[in-house]
């Protein structure tokens, strides 16, 4: 019985010697999965780690974009500001200029009234001036009728004298 015993214990061992031996064979298996994701792992940490430091460089990136659009900003507003500024001082100007020209047509207006009754008197006086050089009497007449004065009065005065 003993004997029964110890092969019983004999079958167990070997049993379980098989069962350790598939287990360490399993275990190298498993080691070598192991090993190998461990691996995979660093090459992936070191992918990450790229990852980051890119990341990193593009978030400094913008970043400085971030900046120059705020300076760029600050520059639109200023110029905003400055060219609506511009805008009204263009508009008062032209309204002013706008009733600068109104009064001047204004005044035009009574200049060309006053100069169309000028026009009027100075046609009236061509005429007038027309009608006395018809009416009045020429140098060449002047000096004829001077002549027969002088005739007529040496005449009268002889007669007189007589």
């Amino acid at each position: 019985m003993v004997e029964k015993v110890l092969n019983l214990i004999l079958n167990k061992l070997e049993s379980l010697n098989n069962k350790v031996d598939f287990m360490d064979k399993r275990l190298d298996v498993l080691d070598q999965k192991v090993s190998s994701m461990d691996k995979r792992l660093d090459v992936l940490d070191q992918k990450v780690s790229s990852m980051d430091e890119r990341l990193d460089a593009l978030d400094q990136k913008v970043s400085s974009m971030d900046k120059m659009l705020d300076t760029l900003d600050q520059k639109v507003t200023s110029m905003d500001k400055r060219l609506t500024a511009d805008l009204k001082r263009h508009e008062d100007l032209i309204q002013q200029l706008i009733h600068s020209v109104a009064g001047t047509n204004v005044k035009m207006n009574e200049m060309n009234e006053k100069l169309s009754v000028i026009d009027a008197k100075a046609d009236q006086a061509i005429e007038q001036i027309a009608d006395l050089r018809e009416s009045a009497a020429s140098k060449h007449d002047l000096a004829y009728y001077d002549q027969k004065i002088s005739e007529h009065s040496r005449q009268i005065y002889k007669l007189n004298n007589q």
